[in-house]
Order: C-alpha cells, then sequence, then structure tokens
C-alpha cells in the first residue's frame, strides 16, 4: 500500500479542525484543494476517511485509525530531524576510528581529549590494530576513519582508500642513559658501523636500519629481534645493543634509555589519515581530522 505522507498531514488538519476551510486556512491550501487531496487519499487507501455534511467534516472509523498512526509518524520524523540536526552539529552520533599501536600509545590520548571537550555528545569507538586489517575494517564499513602508516620505498597505493598525509614520524636512535653516545644531542649514523643492534622481527622498520648501514658502508649486527616496541626497549635497556624506530615508539619512554637524532636525517616514515573511497566525510569525521591535524602540528619535531 502506498500513500502520500501530504496527504495523511491533510487529513489530520481536518481532523483538527474538524472543517476542510479551516484545514485550507492553516495549510495555506483552498478547500477545493483540500478536498482533493482527502479524495486522493481515500482513493489510495480504498476506504472513505471522513464523512462529509453541512455542518462540516468528521472522521470515519478508518479515518480516526489513519490519523492516529499519521500523527505518529510525524513525531517519528520530527525525531528524525532532530537526529539530523544533531549529528550535523556534532551533539549526537558514534564515530568509530582504527589506530596502529603506536598511534594509540602516543598521541591518540591527546586527539581523543581535545575531540571530546569540542563534541561530548559524539562517541568515539577505536580499534587498534596494523596497516593490513586496518584496510580491511576500512572496506567493510566496520570503521568509519583510519590511520595508515609506511615509507618511501614501500607507498601505500589503494584505489580503495583515499589518504591524506597527517605528519612524519622521524627515525631515532634509542640508546641505554649509560651509553657513550648518550651524551651528544644527534649521532651520525656512519659512525655506527660497530655497534651492535635491537630490531622488530620482520618488520618494515627494519628496513630503515639495513638500508641506513649499507648507505654507510656496514652490515649491522643484529644482537636480539622483538615483537613490539616495549619489548625493543627492554631489550636495549638490558644492553643487547642500540636501535633505530620511530620518535611515536619511544612514548612512553623508559627512565633508563634516551633519544636522540640522527643527522643527516635517516628516512621517516608517513603517517596519513584514511577512508574509503568515495564516501563523503560527515561532520563528526571532519572534526576527527581536525583534532589529529592540530595534535599532530603541535607535537615535538
Amino acid at each position: 500500500m502506498k500513500f502520500d505522507l501530504e496527504r495523511l498531514a491533510v487529513l489530520a488538519a481536518v481532523a483538527k479542525h474538524g472543517s476542510m476551510t479551516a484545514a485550507a486556512e492553516e495549510l495555506s491550501y483552498t478547500p477545493s484543494a483540500v478536498s482533493q487531496q482527502i479524495r486522493r487519499l481515500e482513493s489510495e487507501l480504498r476506504t472513505p476517511m471522513v464523512d462529509r455534511h453541512a455542518r462540516g467534516v468528521t472522521l470515519t472509523e478508518a479515518g480516526r485509525a489513519v490519523v492516529a498512526r499519521a500523527e505518529a509518524i510525524s513525531g517519528q520524523l520530527r525525531g528524525l530531524e532532530n537526529d539530523l540536526d544533531d549529528l550535523a552539529g556534532l551533539r549526537a552520533g558514534t564515530l568509530r576510528i582504527g589506530v596502529f599501536p603506536t598511534f594509540a600509545a602516543s598521541l591518540l590520548p591527546s586527539v581523543i581529549t581535545r575531540f571530546r571537550s569540542r563534541h561530548p555528545g559524539v562517541a568515539v569507538e577505536v580499534r587498534s590494530s596494523r596497516n593490513a586489517p586496518l584496510r580491511e575494517l576500512l572496506i567493510s564499513g566496520e570503521i568509519d576513519l583510519g590511520l595508515a602508516w609506511d615509507y618511501p620505498w614501500n607507498r601505500a597505493e589503494d584505489a580503495a582508500i583515499t589518504t591524506e598525509e597527517l605528519m612524519l614520524d622521524p627515525t631515532i636512535l634509542l640508546l641505554p642513559a649509560t651509553h657513550p653516545m648518550a651524551a651528544r644531542t644527534d649521532v651520525d649514523p656512519a659512525g655506527l658501523t660497530s655497534e651492535t643492534w635491537v630490531v622488530r622481527a620482520n618488520h618494515p622498520t627494519t628496513d630503515v636500519l639495513e638500508r641506513c648501514a649499507r648507505a654507510n658502508g656496514f652490515v649491522p649486527n643484529i644482537a636480539a629481534e622483538t615483537n613490539d616496541y616495549p619489548e625493543l626497549q627492554a631489550m636495549v635497556a638490558a644492553g643487547f645493543g642500540i636501535a633505530m624506530c620511530p620518535a611515536l615508539a619511544t612514548q612512553p619512554l623508559r627512565d633508563d634509555l634516551v633519544v636522540r637524532r640522527l643527522r643527516p636525517d635517516v628516512p621517516a616514515r608517513r603517517i596519513s589519515t584514511a577512508h574509503s573511497a568515495g564516501r563523503a566525510l560527515s561532520p563528526s569525521h571532519q572534526a576527527m581530522l581536525s583534532a589529529m591535524r592540530s595534535v599532530a602540528a603541535g607535537r615535538p619535531g
């Protein structure tokens, strides 16, 4: 059964006033237009809606049932309008974001705090995962906005994903606080030929060390392989060797370690925001992107 919502509103006005003329005045219609709308509604619903008499009109039993439903529908539509206004005004809704672990452990708290301080009515759900699973979550629609990272030699290009560079995460040198180079402000990679190293096992960040070593004429002596950055910090602190890693991976940093800049610079990893290609960004997406940009721009270099 199909019917026009505008005609339901006309019937409700007739029920309210008991007169097509009064209903016409409220709706800025002519009485004949109101009568025509009622007749079309009766045709659509295949049953009389009003009883016409000399003093006006009264609703039939079917008409009263339709008006009761129409008022309920009208209330639901007003609620929908309010919901959409809230979403557009960032007063309600849920935003689902996906981040990788080092961002979650470093900058994400500041991002969420900034976003919630401005839009407390918008709920934020967070998924932390690796690059590949985050891509799948974006494609499936399980998250609305994600973060990804790459290096110059393995740029992530994907027609299904739209990315925007958020920041560069510099490569730093991680040392025990007692290491002789801990007293320096920065370290030249060419002077690292005799060091032993701690690396992430089978991880793209290890490529940074290997490429840097080749550029400076040495093969890195790898003494320990770890599965994550807290473990890598622990191995460096235990004296297994030193490490190259992204700066975000040292937040938080153990008290018995220090971070030193590498000069000349070693390639940094690019951190990008990501969303499904072709998807329009909602006001909440835009607000979260703004919070991410502000936090990324404000972090120390």
